[in-house]
């Protein structure tokens, strides 16, 4: 393909910006494959510089007839050692050299069939900016901002920075871009100490986030953790400190019970603020009860873990993310009656949740 502008093309699944047509031209060979010579295997760019040019240089490795600018690149392009060209237009002769192409010779000293152009090739992949949250160096401030920034971005891993300012200190988290348009981070990832006795005061969610909440001489813990999950059952949960720098709506996700996205009202899961949120139903993950409303408040409830209820306390529980080991047990009842409705035999039994503005 010629093309006399640089226009976005696309090749190995990557793609150009456009770019004003003034001051090169470039030639873009897709996965040429030729039989008894040994080719490059992916998409290869050549610059092509508007004028006429001579050319200079001493690493020739082939000269012969072309018919055209791309008759010429598709002839580098088959030798696996060619970095670029020359095509003489008058006399359709094409010179592929080892190296870079050199242009120097005056005009003024060169006869008209000895004018030619060069060809360059580039590697364009090296050059373009990384894509939004792909580096460090392209950190975003959250899997929202991502979503902003770049919209068509799968759900997966990318490096954030929260709080703005240095990268230095960005890191990798897993953003969830499907579920109510996407632009979710991941902050926590549990599954439970004991599963198959799930209402036995041995049961608990684990790991725990670093929680704002002192712990009793009675309470068996479970492992607290600091390290941003990168998974759905990677049970890790991000430092606490940093929940609220990614936005206060929180969406809970867990295979054994419905899906709620949160929103603050007086109460902020966040914050760490007793008081009322309104929560909605996104998905019933259980045929179980689906008449039941969303939790209406949401309450820290002391040394063993946070609780969305609706009216009181253990008579009207959703969710209570109990860690601790040797007291309670940790609710996940679409009913909102704190029983065991929550599926059973659900392998890899487990819970998210995400936070975005």
């Amino acid at each position: 393909m010629v093309s006399s502008t640089l226009r976005s093309v696309e090749g190995e699944g990557s793609h150009l910006c456009a770019k004003p047509a003034y001051l090169l031209t470039i030639i873009h060979l897709l996965n040429w494959q030729w039989v008894g010579t040994k080719g490059k295997n992916k998409g290869v760019f050549f610059k092509v510089s508007e004028g006429v040019w001579a050319l200079r240089n001493g690493n020739i490795l082939w000269t012969g007839h072309a018919s055209s600018i791309l008759a010429c690149s598709q002839l580098c392009a088959r030798k696996d050692n060619c970095g670029g060209g020359s095509f003489a237009k008058e006399r359709r002769a094409c010179s592929l050299f080892s190296e870079e192409v050199q242009a120097g010779i005056s005009a003024a000293s060169l006869k008209k069939d000895e004018w030619s152009i060069p060809l360059e090739e580039v590697n364009f992949f090296e050059k373009i900016a990384p894509m939004p949250g792909t580096t460090q160096s392209s950190a975003v401030s959250s899997c929202q901002a991502l979503r902003s920034q770049a919209m068509w971005s799968p759900s997966g891993v990318y490096w954030i920075d929260p709080d703005g300012g240095s990268q230095d200190n960005a890191f990798k988290a897993y953003c969830e871009m499907e579920t109510d348009e996407g632009g979710w981070t991941l902050v926590w990832s549990y599954t439970f100490t004991n599963y198959l006795n799930f209402k036995s005061n041995l049961n608990a969610v684990t790991p725990k986030p670093n929680w704002l909440i002192l712990s009793k001489s009675y309470q068996i813990e479970s492992r607290i953790s600091t390290t941003p999950p990168l998974s759905q059952t990677d049970y890790n949960a991000m430092n606490f400190s940093r929940w609220h720098q990614l936005g206060q709506q929180v969406l809970i996700k867990s295979n054994i019970n419905n899906w709620l996205i949160c929103d603050p009202g007086t109460g902020s899961f966040v914050d760490w603020k007793d008081g009322s949120v309104n929560c909605n139903i996104i998905k019933h993950v259980t045929n179980t009860c689906n008449e039941t409303n969303a939790p209406s408040k949401f309450t820290k409830m002391g040394v063993n873990g946070p609780m969305f209820c609706s009216t009181g306390v253990f008579d009207s529980t959703y969710y209570y993310f109990d860690g601790d080991k040797n007291n309670h047990w940790p609710t996940h009842d679409p009913c909102g009656k704190n029983e065991g409705n929550h599926l059973k035999t659900v392998d890899y039994p487990h819970g998210n949740i995400y936070i975005r503005k």
